[in-house]
């Protein structure tokens, strides 16, 4: 095995022990949502909600900001330039909050316009009123993820993959909790301030990484650094890319919402059910992957990283394909095993095992995709899974 092989299989299975506790907290949490609301009217106003967070993250400063930043961040990093790299990762940061805090207040001020004609046109006017509310209290989040994001990008430049692949799982304790405690009361409000809360949980396991590795903030934006600049021009496709890919998800909620009481509820469960899978194998190693990766572009050992990208896709086919044919033989008894209970009922575990199936075909392909988009941003090539992704929304 290479160099770089080793390096990658070493810190993936880190990353995959983590990410597996991770999966499993978020099963729990789905176990105890489930139990509290079933595939009610109110966890659809909850779900809608939450997807318009997520979504500006995601678009802004998530995927498409850490697929830019890591190959620029990690260039610094091989001609061993500390103090360039966390110049670099404090000018991303605070135009990312500049963008994240705009996008995030004008949303709020749009959110009944927005969930009466796109986010949830087919609920009732007392579930709309609910999703805008709900909307507007989770609307802090994606600017705390935000930072969050290019401080785990940082971290993994620096080959530290624990306390990043941490953070998931403190977003997880802090929904059960809420779900726990705070529903009895609140009822699915809590789930809206277990998420906030969540955000900053993220953010603050990550802090003793930046200590480790001498992290310097520097109050710039950075507009005459070229690397800013690299990373700007690397990010604009992929922020369309994601922005394909999040509206088809919107759509989905939207279309959902006219289907009566309950369908956002199951589509969103048997989503998550199939990402189980695809987190535990594609994305942890994906995870450790794309630094190797961006360090061997960045040096120009082309061989190199076809190897290592062919060794790692294979890695990740021989574990996904038999999880799809058992997501696709077992989905209907592993549905009603997970969620049958309290206010999931039998029509709840039909609902979400019929769109988990449809689902679960697709396991093998969002596995695949999550390596060689990976291996496309580590050559500065952000284009390509761009237009594979225009193409797919199109299919779907």
């Amino acid at each position: 095995m290479s160099r770089g092989g080793r390096q990658i299989a070493k810190a993936a299975t880190l990353v995959m022990a983590l990410f597996i506790v991770s999966r499993v907290l978020g099963l729990v949490r789905q176990v105890v949502i489930g139990a509290l609301f079933g595939t009610s009217g109110d966890l659809d106003a909850y779900l809608a909600a939450a997807r318009i967070p997520e979504m500006i993250f995601l678009i802004v400063a998530g995927g498409a900001l850490g697929s830019a930043f890591i190959p620029a961040f990690a260039d610094h990093l091989a001609k061993e330039d500390h103090a360039g790299a966390w110049r670099l990762a404090s000018a991303v940061i605070n135009l990312a909050l500049i963008a994240l805090t705009a996008t995030s207040g004008l949303t709020a001020l749009l959110a009944p316009v927005l969930v009466r004609t796109v986010i949830a046109p087919g609920f009732d006017p007392p579930h709309q009123a609910l999703t805008t509310g709900l909307l507007r209290l989770m609307l802090i989040s994606p600017i705390i993820f935000g930072v969050s994001g290019i401080v785990m990008g940082a971290l993994n430049a620096h080959q530290h993959f624990l306390l990043p692949a941490l953070a998931p799982s403190f977003l997880n304790l802090s929904l059960i909790g809420a779900a726990w405690l705070l529903a009895p009361r609140m009822g699915v409000r809590a789930l809206a301030v277990g998420y906030v809360v969540g955000a900053v949980l993220h953010l603050l396991v990550q802090v003793p990484g930046l200590l480790l590795h001498s992290a310097r903030y520097v109050p710039t934006l950075g507009l005459d650094n070229p690397g800013v600049r690299e990373v700007g021009r690397l990010m604009a496709p992929r922020v369309l890319g994601t922005a394909i890919t999040q509206l088809n998800f919107v759509i989905n909620n939207s279309l959902a919402s006219m289907m009566g009481e309950g369908a956002v509820s199951a589509i969103n469960y048997a989503w998550l059910l199939m990402l189980l899978p695809q987190g535990v194998f594609a994305q942890a190693v994906g995870t450790a992957a794309f630094p190797t990766f961006a360090e061997q572009a960045a040096r120009g050992e082309r061989d190199e990283l076809r190897g290592t990208l062919a060794a790692t896709l294979r890695a990740v086919l021989f574990l996904s394909l038999p999880a799809m044919v058992g997501l696709l033989v077992l989905g209907r008894p592993l549905v009603g095993l997970l969620f049958e209970r309290g206010a999931f009922e039998a029509s709840s575990t039909e609902a979400v095992a019929w769109a988990l199936a449809f689902y679960a075909l697709g396991l093998v392909g969002h596995s695949g995709l999550e390596i060689i988009a990976r291996a496309f941003y580590a050559l500065h090539d952000t284009l390509t899974p761009v237009r594979v992704g225009g193409i797919a929304m199109g299919l779907n």
